[in-house]
């Protein structure tokens, strides 16, 4: 059994998925399979937050503007039991650890590449604190 077994995956906690037409795409997920648009918790105006009726959270993530930026990879986030714990695993493996984030609602987050180049983010829970961040119609998310 290796180290990385020590790490406790409670759930998923979101998944991301490249888009490339906000419209089309809020078409697909939000009218025909009725996900919710809620707050990001993340200042970046190319990732729309939404989540499934159980609450799972579902980043539509467009590319980001400029020369040079590519449509991004799809990702799984995994919610872990004890974040302090996984990380010092993971900073032990042979996984480079990267983007350390605390978001705007206190959820924390790092992100290793597996050996396919697929993302995997590891978090705490979300809403650890209060955000009074509104979104509009279009996923665009901004404070209030």
């Amino acid at each position: 059994m290796s180290e990385l077994s020590n790490i406790k995956i409670k759930k998923i906690n979101h998944v991301g998925i490249p888009i490339n037409n906000r419209k089309e795409s809020f078409s697909l997920y939000m009218d025909f399979l009725g996900l919710k648009v809620i707050p990001s918790m993340v200042d970046e105006k190319h990732v729309i937050w939404s989540k499934t009726n159980d609450g799972t959270m579902v980043h539509l993530i467009e590319p980001k503007d400029g020369p040079g930026n590519e449509m991004p990879n799809f990702h799984v986030a995994f919610e872990v039991e004890n974040f302090d714990e996984t990380l010092d695993i993971l900073k032990k493996s042979k996984y480079e650890v990267s983007n350390y984030q605390t978001r705007h609602d206190g959820q924390r987050a790092i992100y290793i590449q597996d050996m396919d180049g697929n993302t995997l983010e590891f978090t705490t829970h979300n809403n650890i604190q209060h955000s009074a961040r509104i979104v509009d119609e279009w996923g665009y998310t901004k404070n209030s």
